[in-house]
């Protein structure tokens, strides 16, 4: 054992109330007490510790679980060591993937967007429109159309750019919001374990960030997985708990329309070398493109199914807005 986890188990003894203690995992840091296996975490941002602390306070309920402190035998969340500070949690380990738990996720969810509120952050301050158009010029000013994949950039320009107007006008209106929903930035389906029948739900260490856009990334990531009946039960129980107001709704979709593979398709061009380079990047542009627009659809569906209608619009592949379907017409 290293010297700095022999310090560390050392401070972990001395200050928590555990008899026995052992190294169970090292990354992330797990350690296996008679009070069942605890999750250890370093912090070195003292503020972001402090943030973390208040966010749990605010959210304690008796629906879900979340992964607080353990107070230590001092009465304090945490422990000092040199540099940093030492907290403990619970780490339950059985899994509570979306599919079969929908209701539960729901739950958690409601939950979070009534409670889970704060100033916004991280709002976007430079259009999609504008990012779409002047990367474009600029990949046309470096002689990208010499790329395996420019074709494939150029033919989708338009459609980009309706996509990328929408997601503007989308977001238009709540640019000045005092209060938004807020998810931990890394959140995903690995977020929750299950434990005694419900959901324990890790904040982890991460900072805070727009609530509408990590689960709208949440749920592409499902979609992608090949799970799109798992998110349509999660979006058909979300509505029975209101969750979808105008804003959320309107931001989700905006997060979906905004065209960053396509972005990301054009910064690729300067370093496509080989044709089977290209024809990979290809494949994996044209995959989450049409995963979004399945995505949009299904969203948009549940939501009329529901007498909602969505803030979206579908768009063909020459960029205009159109009932047909947003598939690639290649």
């Amino acid at each position: 054992m290293n010297p700095e986890l022999a310090r560390l188990l050392s401070a972990l003894q001395a200050n928590y109330f555990f008899g026995q203690m052992r190294v169970a995992k090292e990354d992330p840091l797990i350690i296996e007490t008679e009070r069942g296996l605890k999750r250890i975490r370093i912090w070195e941002n003292e503020a972001l510790l402090k943030l973390h602390l208040k966010w749990r306070e605010r959210l304690v309920n008796d629906r879900f679980f979340i992964d607080r402190m353990y107070v230590t035998r001092s009465g304090l969340p945490s422990i000092r060591i040199g540099h940093y500070s030492v907290t403990c949690h619970d780490a339950p380990s059985n899994s509570a993937n979306l599919e079969g738990n929908e209701v539960l996720w729901a739950d958690l969810l409601a939950y979070l967007h009534r409670y889970s509120r704060d100033v916004p952050v991280g709002d976007i301050t430079v259009s999609a429109s504008t990012r779409v158009h002047t990367m474009y010029e600029q990949a046309k000013q470096m002689g990208y159309e010499k790329s395996g994949t420019w074709k494939m950039v150029s033919a989708c320009f338009s459609s980009a750019s309706a996509r990328a107007n929408e997601a503007d006008r989308l977001r238009d209106s709540y640019q000045h919001r005092n209060s938004a929903f807020l998810l931990p930035d890394d959140f995903s389906r690995g977020s929750c374990t299950a434990l005694f029948d419900t959901l324990f739900f890790e904040l982890g260490q991460s900072r805070p960030s727009d609530g509408c856009r990590s689960l709208a990334r949440f749920c592409l990531n499902e979609c992608m997985g090949q799970r799109e009946q798992t998110v349509r039960k999660l979006f058909q129980e979300l509505m029975v708990r209101d969750f979808f107001d105008q804003e959320t709704s309107d931001l989700m979709q905006a997060e979906w329309l905004e065209p960053d593979e396509w972005l990301s398709l054009v910064e690729s061009c300067d370093r496509m070398g080989q044709e089977q380079d290209a024809e990979a990047t290809l494949n994996s542009f044209k995959q989450l493109w049409d995963r979004k627009v399945q995505l949009i659809n299904l969203f948009e569906s549940v939501l009329s199914q529901s007498g909602e209608a969505g803030g979206g619009a579908e768009f063909g592949a020459d960029g205009q807005q159109s009932n047909q379907s947003n598939t690639l017409s290649l």
